[in-house]
């Protein structure tokens, strides 16, 4: 039968968003399910790195914490983005009169405590894998609104203008300007700069004409 554990530790990685020259802060929640008084105490590999609060305390029964750990402005970035620090959380049954302040004798006594002990990794997260998905998110969804709104206005606005327009005199003279044109201008081999050449002589001859039919009809 399994022993139930002392304190229930979340997460079981630390996470610290890495700037050069900025401080970053991980938040460490113990729960005390048993209905014992447990004692615990925060250790790391590089106590010149970071900074824990609290380092030490007493949990009463079913009762949690939030343990807050601060990482020291860093002056360069390591290879890869890799880290080899580990933090320690050492738990050990205590008793109703053990206090925050003396709960330290339990790990420094020499006698026989059975400790529980739960190691977290360190691991980097860049500010960039966050901030810039959101931002390429917010403008890509940006982009496809205005395009959207814009086909939405646009199809039915030709719908109306050009359609009654096609079988027009006018609009047989734009087909044959633009024929014409097509024998003038090099044709590239590539189709599809073909298209875009035609279509951009179909709007600007058809956008000539109707300023032409306008001046007319103002005379």
């Amino acid at each position: 039968m399994s022993m139930q554990k002392l304190l229930d530790i979340d997460p079981q990685q630390l996470a610290f968003r890495f700037e050069v020259g900025r401080q970053a802060s991980c938040r460490i929640k113990i729960s005390n399910n048993s209905q014992e008084h447990i004692a615990f105490k925060v250790m790391t590999t590089n106590v010149h790195k970071y900074r824990v609060q609290p380092k030490a305390g007493v949990l009463s029964p079913e009762e949690c914490l939030e343990i807050t750990v601060t990482m020291l402005r860093p002056t360069e970035i390591p290879y890869n983005m890799e880290c080899d620090d580990k933090f320690l959380i050492r738990s050990v049954v205590a008793t109703p009169n053990h206090t925050p302040e003396n709960a330290y004798e339990l790990f420094n006594s020499e006698g026989t405590h059975a400790f529980e002990d739960c190691r977290l990794k360190v691991m980097f997260v860049s500010p960039n894998a966050s901030a810039s998905q959101l931002g390429r998110i917010g403008i890509d969804l940006l982009k496809n609104g205005i395009f959207i709104v814009f086909l939405c206005l646009i199809f039915p606005l030709l719908g109306i203008k050009i359609l009654p327009r096609i079988w027009s005199l006018k609009f047989w003279m734009m087909v044959l300007i633009v024929q014409l044109a097509e024998k003038l201008l090099p044709y590239s081999a590539e189709n599809w700069i073909g298209y875009i050449k035609k279509f951009g002589l179909y709007v600007c001859v058809h956008f000539v004409l109707v300023v032409c039919s306008r001046g007319m009809r103002s005379l």
